[in-house]
């Protein structure tokens, strides 16, 4: 966790969510930050360059990740620290010793959402969980644990042309004449697919495809509770981290080009079936070459926390700016069993009283 300390009595300061200033707990002196405005224009980094040498893309630190033990989080320590607390879990972690070079944040998006707020919407998403077991909406009259973390990201601009070959399928029916069970001559409506060739090329300009570059909470979470508002980043500022955690990158700029190839593919792929035309389509090769590739490293604000329940750990992530809550938890099979029993007794009596009345036979 960064510290600065209050100018008035040397206690350690914590940035309030919403605001532009540091706040001590101790003396409750106010201490303003000189927070500069979102850039018009943010300053993107050639994905080339800084594959084939890092230092050269930005400034770098020595960071030490640790591996937590009991979820398989990553967290960063203090370059001096030989133990520190998973900020998920609350696992102890014995640190390795290991360092490595990585880079420093760009831009940071400040916390708008505060630890109170957080935790509210903790207790109310727990509330609110259909079908989950009595026990665990315990969890949501007890004070979890809920990190404020500065989750980092990639965020990758692309020019992409793809070139394709695939076929177009039209619909069209067909009235034919079959024999039924009592012998009797029907004619049916029946659907078939007339397929024919189809080629082309379609282009696209990506812009901020964000990518989680920790593997610290699951990919699907994070996407769920990620829209982010990129156009309010700022210039990346220490300050912002006083009373949070910030965690350093663990899913390396290569491996996180490769995941937003793969979101870019799926945008793709929709342009050229609608490029393609027809009722139905079928892509037999694509080929798409990217240039112009540049990123930016940016650090988010996340509240998370991983409840232990019956002996499993089930992640939540709140959006630190638009309080956006995604989460795993627990199901109670016998509960989602009576309600299949109760359904299926309603579909019951419902059959039963049309039956009763003529309606059905």
């Amino acid at each position: 966790m960064t510290v600065f300390e209050c100018t008035n009595c040397g206690g350690n300061l914590e940035f309030r969510p919403g605001t532009d200033s540091h706040a001590c707990p101790y003396c409750g002196t106010i201490n303003r930050l000189p927070r500069e405005s979102a850039p018009e224009v943010y300053e993107e980094l050639d994905y080339r360059k800084a594959v084939s040498d890092l230092t050269a893309a930005s400034g770098t630190q020595e960071v030490r990740v640790v591996t937590c033990t009991g979820c398989a989080a990553e967290v960063t320590m203090a370059p001096n620290a030989t133990t520190a607390t998973c900020l998920y879990c609350g696992t102890q972690m014995i640190s390795d010793g290991g360092m490595r070079e990585a880079l420093l944040p760009q831009y940071i998006l400040p916390f708008s959402v505060t630890r109170e707020d957080a935790r509210d919407r903790f207790r109310s998403w727990i509330r609110s969980r259909r079908f989950a077991p009595s026990k665990l909406k315990q969890y949501a009259r007890v004070s979890d644990p809920l990190s404020g973390i500065y989750y980092p990201f990639w965020t990758f601009d692309a020019a992409t042309r793809s070139e394709y070959r695939g076929m177009r399928g039209n619909f069209y029916t067909e009235r034919i004449r079959t024999t039924n069970r009592e012998g009797k001559t029907v004619t049916r409506t029946i659907t078939k697919t007339l397929w024919t060739p189809a080629h082309g090329t379609v282009a696209r300009d990506f812009d901020d495809v964000l990518v989680a570059a920790s593997g610290s909470l699951d990919d699907d979470l994070v996407r769920k509770a990620q829209d982010f508002p990129l156009k309010e980043l700022i210039p990346y500022d220490a300050r912002y981290l006083s009373g949070f955690h910030g965690e350093t990158y663990s899913v390396e700029l290569e491996a996180g080009f490769a995941k937003a190839k793969a979101e870019m593919e799926a945008r793709i792929r929709r342009d050229v079936k609608r490029d393609i035309g027809g009722d139905t389509q079928r892509i037999t090769s694509l080929r798409t070459v990217y240039s112009g590739v540049t990123f930016k490293y940016v650090v988010m604000p996340v509240y998370a926390l991983k409840y232990r329940f019956r002996g499993k750990f089930f992640p939540v992530l709140i959006n630190g700016a638009t309080g956006e809550i995604a989460g795993k938890r627990p199901f109670s099979w016998i509960r989602i069993t009576l309600a299949v029993l109760a359904a299926a007794a309603i579909i019951a009596g419902v059959y039963l009283l049309l039956r009763y009345l003529g309606v059905t036979e």
